[in-house]
């Protein structure tokens, strides 16, 4: 399956219970997507280290009404790069 690259803008806010909400703004249309997102819990212990989380993340696309849920992963205490998961093991 061929992944969807999106490059943008976004403003996130991160929470102290682990959840995120946001916009995402996707460039060179701007096209507006929201983020709403929690933290899941690691089936295994994670050995990756305090600034890994993974996160259900739900996108909200305005223009559609439609959302899709994704699970991504979190690194740094920033979150400035979500990467997709294709296999959450912990």
């Amino acid at each position: 399956m061929k992944k969807k690259v999106m490059e943008g803008i976004a403003s996130i806010a991160l929470l102290p219970s682990g959840s995120i909400s946001g916009h995402f703004i996707q460039l060179p249309h701007s096209i507006c997507y929201g983020l709403q997102g929690t933290e899941l819990a690691c089936e295994r212990e994670c050995s990756r280290g305090e600034d890994y989380r993974l996160i259900k993340l739900t996108v909200i696309d305005y223009t559609s009404k439609k959302e899709q849920n994704v699970v991504v992963e979190c690194k740094g205490h920033d979150a400035a790069r979500f990467n997709n998961v294709d296999q959450a093991h912990g």
